[in-house]
């Protein structure tokens, strides 16, 4: 046991001595020290964009401002009475005021193909507001009212009105604020009371 100690001793002098007495020379080949930084990020910050406590760019939406904008019955951002209210005010372009010249302001109704389901109202007057005519015509919708064979099926998937609903429109779960019209009952002849 005695052995094992001497033997562990001797070892850590050989260890110990030589980083006492090299430890304050210096030689060519070390590397002078290099600025370590935190971030790429942290050097120069861009107004406008939101940091992390640790300089990084905080992709998170800033959603304080969006508790002002008038809610739906179910408690979605109505987009349209923002607008109608004059809450918000949005460009027509990115680069210059563009005058929308064709304004087509007629509701269409279109026909929902499950009895259960009422009809669906599309206010053409809401939509001008955001987008052209051409946004939708004829590449996603023809001209002629009832000539696109819509379905719910397509419009889930991101076609027609799923295009802008669900991503940057009202969402697809809220199946009553298009599918508003009661549907036209077919009048039967009134029951006669049989004696």
């Amino acid at each position: 046991m005695v052995k094992v100690f001497i033997k562990y001793i001797f070892i850590s002098f050989l260890f110990i001595i030589p980083t006492i007495f090299f430890t304050g020379t210096k030689t060519d080949s070390a590397l002078p020290a290099q600025e370590i930084k935190q971030s790429v990020f942290t050097d120069k910050q861009i107004w406008g964009l939101k940091y992390d406590k640790y300089g990084i760019i905080d992709p998170t939406p800033d959603m304080q401002m969006l508790r002002l904008l008038p809610r739906d019955s179910y408690n979605f951002i109505d987009w349209a009475k923002a607008l109608s209210d004059d809450i918000i005010a949005p460009l027509d372009s990115i680069h210059e005021r563009e005058d929308n010249t064709i304004q087509f302001s007629k509701d269409i109704i279109i026909k929902s193909k499950m009895d259960f389901m009422p009809d669906v109202l599309f206010p053409h007057n809401v939509h001008n507001f955001w987008l052209n005519c051409s946004a939708c015509h004829p590449k996603l919708f023809e001209t002629q009212a009832g000539a696109t064979p819509i379905s719910m099926a397509a419009i889930w998937k991101g076609q027609f009105c799923g295009r802008c609903h669900d991503k940057v429109a009202f969402p697809l779960r809220n199946c009553f604020r298009c599918h508003s019209v009661p549907k036209e009952t077919k009048k039967q002849p009134p029951q006669q009371d049989v004696k």
